[in-house]
């Protein structure tokens, strides 16, 4: 006949005392309360494996922080392990290197690493892109990044959408995005869940630079750029900016080795599209552009065509130029320097009569063919050469206030 044993009360177990000796407590089912010689209290379980049919000893933690009742819980576990044929001992260990697994793949952790090996972004990017997974981690920075489901990265970007940031709710999904895709990339991750938000923030309206598009006002202005009393780099700079309208930011970091002025051209990849194509854009220097670069080549100083004014090692400040529009007198709400982009595409169109897909072109935007095909950045070469030359030598007759008259 089995022996039967009388389960343990919670008295028996808190008031268990050191005898000098190691004793055990039984409660039942190969479960007992290990007291050891100094008094510690253990909860241990005996069981025979599904596999090699061996009595084994597994410790489940100690008492008080396991408690009478979590010890039989976790009897009870392990017994539907064993009657599944699993391992409880290999069960514990894989449990505990997928917690250790988790620990090091927070969303946190991860959108730090993503962040560090973006090392092609500007210094000003990585601090936006800090700030934005910054705000993420206020609600699931701590998570496994396979234990986030979209609702949370939602949560935390609403969070900010209802403090009226919506651009900055938006940054913040688009970047959660990139961390679960790079986690996948390293098979930390199974799916981008953000992929279930689409649609699911807030679209802030939409935003236009200003700028000036009347002929006659943009003459002014281009002969207060002519009288700038500013460093020589910047007053280039901004003689430039109308004359070739790219983007402020492909206008600071240009580089000499870019720049080939015997060919008259200017080549490099958009900073805004390389990631998605790396397409190379060629912009033609008309001869009052190459004019400008040669004389500027005098005062050399970096591999930076417009370096900062205290280094040599990084490109001009992003707030260079518009600062300097504002010291004379060209207010932001007027007009800034990414409007250079939609004044020289709204007035060539208009004044000058090109067409308006040479100009989407060497605006460095995807203009489709009439089967839906995007130009390549090299066509057309000849005739944006010839509107760019145009273009440069309309702009001197706005300064003398010959505005040419187009029929």
């Amino acid at each position: 006949m089995a022996k039967v044993v009388k389960p343990l009360t919670h008295t028996q177990v808190s008031q268990a005392k050191t005898t000098g000796m190691a004793y055990n407590l039984t409660d039942g089912g190969g479960l007992y309360l290990y007291v050891s010689k100094t008094g510690t209290k253990s909860w241990r379980i005996d069981f025979t494996t599904p596999i090699t049919k061996k009595r084994v000893t597994m410790t489940l933690g100690q008492y008080p922080g396991i408690s009478l009742a979590d010890a039989r819980v976790l009897r009870s576990d392990i017994k539907s392990m064993l009657a599944s044929g699993h391992d409880p001992r290999k069960v514990k260990k894989d449990d505990e290197r997928q917690q250790i697994l988790e620990s090091n793949n927070t969303f946190a952790m991860l959108a730090e690493e993503y962040i560090s090996r973006q090392t092609h972004l500007s210094p000003a990017t990585h601090k936006n892109n800090r700030r934005y997974a910054a705000y993420l981690s206020d609600s699931i920075g701590d998570l496994p990044i396979t234990h986030i489901k979209p609702i949370d990265v939602l949560d935390a970007c609403k969070v900010v959408e209802a403090k009226g940031y919506l651009e900055t709710a938006l940054k913040m999904k688009s970047l959660a995005g990139q961390v679960f895709r790079y986690a996948v990339q390293t098979a930390r991750a199974e799916r981008d869940v953000t992929q279930d938000l689409k649609g699911a923030l807030k679209q802030p309206p939409t935003k236009h630079y200003p700028a000036i598009t009347d002929p006659k006002e943009f003459g002014t202005m281009l002969r207060a750029i002519d009288d700038y009393q500013g460093l020589f780099e910047t007053r280039c700079a901004l003689k430039l900016m109308p004359m070739l309208f790219v983007r402020a930011g492909e206008m600071r970091y240009a580089r000499w080795d870019e720049i080939d002025l015997e060919k008259k051209t200017w080549t490099f990849t958009p900073r805004k599209t390389k990631r998605k194509t790396g397409i190379s854009l060629i912009v033609p220097l008309p001869n009052q552009a190459v004019e400008i670069l040669t004389a500027l080549s005098d005062h050399k100083r970096s591999e930076f065509v417009f370096p900062a004014i205290h280094t040599t090692v990084q490109p001009m400040s992003e707030n260079t130029m518009n600062q300097a529009l504002k010291r004379l007198g060209i207010a932001g709400d007027t007009h800034t320097i990414h409007g250079f982009r939609a004044s020289a595409r709204t007035m060539i169109v208009e004044q000058l009569k090109f067409d308006e897909r040479f100009v989407e072109l060497q605006l460095g935007h995807r203009v489709p063919d009439m089967h839906g095909r995007a130009y390549n950045r090299a066509q057309f070469l000849t005739e944006r050469k010839e509107m760019l030359q145009e273009w440069a030598n309309y702009l001197d007759e706005l300064r003398s206030q010959t505005i040419k008259e187009v029929t």
